[in-house]
């Protein structure tokens, strides 16, 4: 729980900032303090961000859903999820966000999956996910999700599982070569890149 209890400190010193940076000229800009200080989890949808979930400290757990306009600078409160959570993953498909997994309150894993709309700003709750872990990543690849590694409280995982929205189901996928948690992951022409993250008790730069 130290190693926990450490990265929550960095995260939270560093969320409570929001940051821009102009790639082609590589100068970072100052811009509007999230309302909310905590770790967190975001997705960009529709040329906005949604900050959800997360923890001020190694204690609580937050439902608080906040949204980022890049062109006003503007935070905008919406919705609670309905199951409060840190350390999940989210993923945006077809116009809405999927919170997945993640700690509760007291640090049991969570398997609970909720679909947020921003039209109606409500949520709903889908098919929970097979292996319920939190401190896993997720990315969307033509219209389904992919929720890769992560920690169940006894074991750091390899596991991969693919959720598709239209039919609201999980299928099991091939595991990871390297089981890891706290690792990220991005998405380019079609392939998901898993990058880094703790294996076990160390951390290795693992690039699949």
């Amino acid at each position: 729980m130290n190693l926990v209890r450490h990265g929550l400190a960095a995260i939270f010193t560093f969320l409570i900032m929001t940051y821009t940076c102009l790639a082609a000229d590589d100068i970072w800009t100052k811009k509007a303090d999230m309302p909310t200080a905590r770790t967190a989890c975001a997705c960009v949808l529709n040329g906005k961000i949604y900050v959800i979930g997360g923890s001020p400290n190694d204690k609580d757990v937050f439902r608080t859903v906040e949204e980022y306009d890049p062109l006003t600078d503007k935070w905008t409160k919406k919705a609670d999820m309905p199951t409060a959570r840190s350390e999940l993953s989210v993923a945006a498909v077809n116009g809405k966000i999927y919170a997945i997994g993640g700690w509760l309150a007291g640090w049991p894993v969570s398997d609970a999956v909720e679909e947020y709309d921003p039209l109606t700003d409500k949520w709903t709750k889908k098919t929970d996910m097979p292996t319920a872990r939190s401190c896993f990543t997720a990315n969307s690849v033509n219209g389904k999700i992919y929720a890769m590694g992560g920690w169940n409280r006894v074991d750091v995982l390899s596991t991969v599982e693919e959720y598709d929205p239209v039919k609201d189901e999980w299928t099991k996928k091939a595991d990871m070569p390297t089981p890891r948690d706290r690792l990220t992951s991005s998405v380019v022409e079609g392939k998901i890149y898993a990058i880094g993250g703790p294996r076990e008790i160390s951390i290795k730069p693992t690039l699949w």
